[in-house]
């Protein structure tokens, strides 16, 4: 309560860029594929349908692309994954999710599968 509605309203600010930093990571998984973001700090993406093994494409993209992600599967929606966008610096996002590393991944993975 000491901080005020200021600090809430920076806070919000942050999580917008990031999320749309996100949106964008995401992509190359197509139109629709993503679901969430609204009052949450992360959003829901449905894999190719060829990538029933959701942990495999988590476990392919931290290997290859050093990005961590959750599957799906472990909060019972296989074939998804689950990915936050709270807690970063919009720096820290934009590394993590937009232009390195998880949208290089996702591009790599539609376009030639996990190799």
């Amino acid at each position: 309560m000491e901080v005020g509605s200021k600090w809430v309203t920076d806070q919000v600010k942050d999580l917008v860029k990031n999320r749309q930093l996100l949106v964008d990571a995401l992509s190359p998984l197509g139109e629709g594929a993503f679901k969430g973001g609204e009052g949450a700090i992360y959003l829901w993406a449905k894999l190719p349908e060829k990538f029933t093994d959701d942990f495999a494409v988590v476990r392919w993209l931290a290997n290859k692309h050093g990005v961590v992600i959750i599957p799906g599967s472990s909060s019972g929606c296989p074939g998804h994954v689950r990915i936050s966008f709270g807690g970063l610096v919009e720096s820290e996002c934009q590394v993590a999710y937009a232009s390195e590393r998880l949208k290089k991944g996702l591009e790599e993975l539609v376009k030639d599968g996990m190799v």
